[in-house]
């Protein structure tokens, strides 16, 4: 089993004074040859939208951008016309395929919007722009990783053009899950959004990430509650 830890404060960082970002792989102006990926996921940013702010219109293409509100509400627009909230409790995937121009705003005039925003590789490229969102947080169970993101397409869950899964995982102390890989070959990364956990003897805190490739299971044991997010992908 090959193991890499990625701690909180290691991961690249950019402030723009409205706009907070930080990053787990090299993206804009961070670049760090030994964090370009983990396997199909590109990107794993945190975001922070300071209240009336938005983004510049920015296009994507053959990508699949996952977003996910971890406090208050973003509003995406795109040039096709949608203009969607996604409020905390809710996930959205965007499917950019021939291409699309987005931006994200906070509306809110007091607190910031935090969001983490991952994008994937496609395995199907040039496909229509398509955009879906979910609402997962009132079906979220304890100590059961509760699928959001999957390749196959299911009810109240996202499809994604790529052999990927994605689950949170709200965790009580104590507790222990068993991770099994829905494909062997995958890699897993375990990003810690809130708590502290032991993976594999490795402590993880909030923000730290645990990615692992040759195995296909994991225990993960919460030293105190915890919410994790957890992505399934293939090598390429």
């Amino acid at each position: 089993m090959k193991v890499e830890i990625h701690r909180s404060e290691q991961r690249g960082k950019a402030s723009y004074g409205w706009l907070e970002t930080i990053h787990s792989f090299s993206f804009a102006d961070y670049f760090n040859p030994l964090r370009e990926r983990f396997g199909v996921v590109r990107v794993l940013n945190e975001e922070s939208i300071s209240g009336g702010h938005s983004t510049a219109p920015h296009t994507h293409s053959n990508m699949e951008i996952i977003t996910i509100p971890i406090k208050g509400n973003l509003e995406q627009i795109d040039s096709n016309g949608n203009r969607n909230l996604i409020r905390e409790g809710e996930v959205q995937l965007l499917s950019a395929g021939t291409g699309i121009t987005v931006s994200e705003a906070n509306m809110s005039s007091g607190e910031p919007c935090i969001f983490l925003q991952i994008w994937i590789f496609p395995e199907t490229k040039h496909t229509n722009p398509e955009v879906n969102k979910l609402a997962y947080y009132s079906s979220v169970r304890k100590n059961i990783p509760h699928l959001i993101v999957s390749p196959e397409q299911k009810r109240s869950v996202l499809y994604i053009r790529q052999r990927a899964w994605m689950y949170l995982l709200d965790m009580d102390k104590g507790s222990v899950v068993d991770y099994q890989l829905n494909l062997s070959g995958n890699g897993l990364m375990v990003f810690v959004i809130e708590g502290e956990v032991n993976a594999a003897g490795e402590q993880l805190r909030r923000r730290d990430s645990f990615e692992m490739w040759g195995a296909d299971q994991l225990a993960v044991e919460a030293r105190e509650d915890a919410r994790l997010l957890l992505i399934e992908v293939p090598a390429d």
